[in-house]
């Protein structure tokens, strides 16, 4: 009887964890409608912060009931995927609400701009990203990580700074 009452504690909580979850998931498809990219924002936000805390409950307490925690570990992995998915459509659409925050996306220059003799400005739009000049290669598809800064009517990512 208590191995029933403790796995039914843990897996009830990480069931109340999953539809947590989902509700947030479902708050964000009709302000992906409506554009409000900040509330989407809020929404991968809490949708991190649920399965971080569902991860800590599982791999603290779940193993009490392996079937349990086989599935629960794969529903975050899944989580975590829709929320990185979701992220990157948040930035593709409104860059601005990462300010000050580390971003990671693939980008590919439009326009190359010599500012230094050893850096050069990438732009594509919205997004720039800086560089090191230290050869004459051409830029094409980047893998950017970095924080990103405005600079004048740019969202800037400083690749020259070794993250």
């Amino acid at each position: 009887m208590l191995y029933i009452t403790v796995a039914g504690l843990i897996t009830f909580s990480l069931f109340i964890l999953e539809e947590s979850f989902q509700t947030i998931m479902f708050g964000t498809w009709p302000a992906q409608d409506a554009k409000r990219w900040d509330i989407v924002k809020t929404g991968t936000d809490l949708m991190r912060t649920t399965t971080q805390t569902m991860r800590i409950l599982n791999y603290t307490a779940g193993w009490i009931q392996p079937i349990a925690f086989i599935s629960y570990r794969s529903y975050a992995l899944s989580a975590d995927y829709y929320v990185k998915a979701l992220t990157a459509k948040v930035f593709a659409n409104a860059p601005h609400l990462y300010n000050n925050e580390n971003v990671d996306f693939i980008f590919t220059p439009r326009i190359v701009k010599v500012i230094s003799n050893n850096s050069i400005l990438l732009t594509s739009g919205k997004i720039g990203v800086i560089v090191n000049n230290n050869n004459a290669k051409t830029y094409g598809t980047l893998t950017v990580s970095g924080i990103l800064k405005q600079h004048n009517d740019l969202w800037v990512v400083d690749m020259r700074v070794i993250q």
